[in-house]
């Protein structure tokens, strides 16, 4: 007698959720242009049943229990919906958005619960959350749309479906999220929205980059790009000979690499013990971790660009405050890349190496930086690169390098020659870059 093998379901994943959450979001959508206008109830249970249907597409079985409890959430939370925004406020102030949340919280208790009773009380929790803030960020994410006027009786069928979109993809998803496990298509319809609004926020659109684009032909004097001023009167294959239309002085592309060679350097040495004192595994104590792990977060939160600034206005312009600034930024980047490639380091050999009696310090160099030696290394040629893009910032503050030169030619509207220095600094960064990676990839 043969038994038949019941082959397992297959796992789901974030592509195969995203019809049903379409399924929904279509299904608010109609309901907000026909029904929100007339009544919230109906506009609640069109939305409740594009819910089941897409839970249903879904493979989710849902109780007659779990049924009338969607509907009742939703139907709850449009009818509130519906009465907040009749008429809308004269300013969509955060105790408004707070109401509109606060009024789809009952939805998010009935999704909650779904969640809770298939996941566990911590994802149901998480998922009546995510709705609460969909309703929040759905009013003012429509007016800066311009879909919902504030002091107008009533909404229109644009400001409702704008609303039930935003709140049924953030809810939505979560939902769907919640009760399946799959993370990653709620972490993807967060990221969308948060997206969207902030290019709202920002007036960033597709159409008026592609209508404005043409503009950068307007530019005077932009082509061709004048590589007689750029290379200068000496040898084209000598780096030295490019003096960029200033013989008499230091050449400000070397000075560029100058700069940052030196800020790698110096940084990347003194990055070393930081880093090491910025790890639970290798600091001598809490405090010493904590003081450390301050010094870094105060070092990293400044931009390189303001270092510049602050060096220039101390020591007056030239290559000196360009060092020192990008010495700060080698700094940050070098102690928070080695700190996390320490946290991750096998902790065995210095276990082993304090057994055996040696000191805190020298068992850290013979067990710990062995490990980490060849992402060190990396990690300095990664910065040198950063730093050789940053110092053509920086000269243009007055910090040195070839940044002056770029500053100095767009001030005279010399567009052609600023393009020919930027097309011979990104030769050289190509060129350095590839040298570069194909290093790091021998040493990791």
């Amino acid at each position: 007698m043969t038994t038949a093998v019941v082959r397992p379901a297959p796992p789901r994943n974030s592509s195969g959720l995203i019809g049903p959450l379409a399924l929904l979001m279509a299904a608010a959508s109609l309901g907000a242009i026909v029904f929100a206008p007339l009544s919230g109830l109906l506009w609640g249970l069109a939305t409740a049943a594009g819910m089941l249907l897409a839970l249903r597409l879904a493979g989710v079985e849902v109780s007659s229990t779990e049924t009338v409890l969607v509907v009742v959430g939703m139907a709850g939370s449009a009818v509130l919906t519906h009465r907040i925004l009749t008429p809308v406020p004269e300013a969509i102030t955060p105790s408004f958005t707070a109401l509109v949340g606060a009024t789809w919280l009952a939805t998010g208790v009935a999704a909650g619960v779904l969640a809770g009773r298939r996941r566990g009380v911590a994802s149901g929790v998480n998922v009546a959350l995510v709705w609460a803030a969909a309703g929040m960020l759905a009013a003012p994410l429509a007016s800066a749309l311009g879909t919902l006027e504030p002091g107008v009786f009533e909404v229109g069928p644009a400001g409702s479906v704008t609303m039930s979109l935003v709140v049924m993809l953030l809810g939505g998803a979560a939902t769907l999220s919640g009760i399946t496990g799959v993370r990653g298509i709620g972490t993807g319809a967060a990221i969308l929205v948060i997206t969207w609004f902030a290019a709202i926020q920002v007036d960033a659109s597709l159409p008026r980059l592609i209508e404005n684009i043409a503009n950068i032909a307007n530019i005077p004097n932009f082509w061709p790009p004048d590589f007689s001023w750029a290379i200068g009167q000496g040898d084209w294959w000598w780096i030295p000979s490019w003096d960029f239309g200033s013989p008499t002085l230091a050449n400000p592309l070397i000075e560029t690499f100058h700069i940052a060679i030196i800020a790698t350097l110096v940084g990347c040495v003194v990055a070393l013990p930081v880093s090491f004192l910025a790890s639970l595994i290798t600091a001598p104590g809490r405090i010493s971790y904590l003081l450390d792990k301050g010094l870094m977060n105060v070092t990293r939160t400044i931009p390189d660009l303001f270092w510049a600034l602050i060096f220039v206005a101390g020591l007056g312009v030239g290559p000196l405050p360009g060092v020192l600034a990008l010495f700060f930024f080698s700094l940050a980047i070098m102690s928070k890349l080695l700190s996390e490639t320490i946290d991750s380091v096998d902790p065995g050999p210095l276990e082993a190496a304090r057994a055996t009696g040696a000191s805190h310090f020298p068992a850290v160099r013979m067990s710990v930086f062995p490990q980490v030696l060849p992402n060190y290394v990396a990690y300095a040629l990664y910065i040198l690169e950063l730093n050789i893009r940053a110092s053509l910032i920086l000269g243009i503050v007055g910090a040195g390098g070839i940044g002056r030169v770029l500053e100095a030619q767009r001030k005279f509207f010399r567009f052609d020659r600023v393009f020919a220095v930027v097309i011979v600094i990104f030769v050289l960064v190509l060129l350095i870059e590839q040298v570069s990676v194909a290093l790091r990839r021998r040493l990791v």
